[in-house]
């Protein structure tokens, strides 16, 4: 009889065991799933969140198994309704979609956590309870420490960005300083070229009549053709440098000068 309570005992013994490693291995799953979910729904891109939402949904996987085994039905759909969010923010095109889905199951993760902890607790002594706050205290451990690294990286993000801002700002600066000292230069190239439009035309015009004057001392009848093409409007100033006004008045200088040439060659035959 005492061989046989023994031999109970043991079995019990066993069972108890056995029980209590399957609680702690789904609360270090659980633990693992929560931690994945949330860096899923921290991350800065599509391609990141999808990447740890891949190994959420193996540890809500797992976690879903062992509750199943435990007997904890609780556990076991809340980690399925977890496991199905992070298919579906697998599933998505988007980051916006697959961060929602994301955070729908890291919201999970405390509730999977205090209904294991809970099914654990109907069964288990003392030590047990110690077993469940150290898993719990580990899982608050990586979760602070995931946020004070993500803390870190938002600060050094922060900081680049007012670095980037300055260096805009520097070259917008400088490029309105730019802008203004051309234009101050335009402006006053601008001057020079009407000034130099006023006298040129001026003197082609008094160049002419000289000419035609000339023209009517050989003969009376003689009349000196006039070309006028050089009057020009200010707006003609606009899209030409100065030299390219000068250059203009130039040529048409030549033109009339030849023009006169030509016209008065006709007199020396006679």
């Amino acid at each position: 009889m005492k061989r046989i309570t023994s031999i109970l005992f043991l079995l019990c013994f066993v069972s108890q065991t056995n029980a209590q490693n399957l609680y702690e291995d789904a609360l270090t799953a659980a633990s693992y799933a929560y931690s994945h979910s949330k860096k899923a729904h921290g991350a800065n891109n599509v391609f990141h969140t999808q990447e740890y939402a891949d190994k959420a949904i193996e540890a809500f996987e797992k976690v879903e198994n062992l509750a199943d085994k435990c007997g904890c039905s609780e556990a076991n759909e809340t980690a399925y309704e977890a496991k199905t969010n992070m298919v579906s923010s697998l599933d998505q095109d988007t980051y916006e979609r697959s961060r929602y889905y994301a955070k729908q199951a890291k919201e999970l993760g405390p509730k999977l956590l205090e209904q294991l902890t809970n099914c654990q607790a109907n069964g288990s002594s003392s030590d047990d309870y110690t077993d469940v706050a150290s898993a719990e205290e580990e899982a608050i451990a990586i979760a602070s420490e995931e946020v004070a690294q993500k803390q870190k990286e938002l600060e050094a993000q922060r900081r680049q960005l007012e670095i980037e801002q300055q260096k805009l700002q520097q070259q917008i600066a400088e490029q309105q300083k730019a802008q203004a000292e051309f234009e101050a230069q335009r402006a006053e190239e601008l001057k020079e070229q009407t000034v130099v439009k006023v006298k040129a035309e001026q003197a082609l015009k008094n160049l002419e009549s000289a000419l035609q004057e000339l023209s009517i001392a050989f003969d009376d009848e003689s009349i000196f053709e006039s070309q006028k093409d050089y009057l020009r409007s200010e707006n003609d100033l606009q899209n030409e440098t100065l030299n390219d006004t000068k250059n203009f008045y130039v040529n048409r200088a030549k033109e009339l000068t030849k023009s006169a040439m030509q016209q008065f060659a006709g007199y020396t035959e006679n």
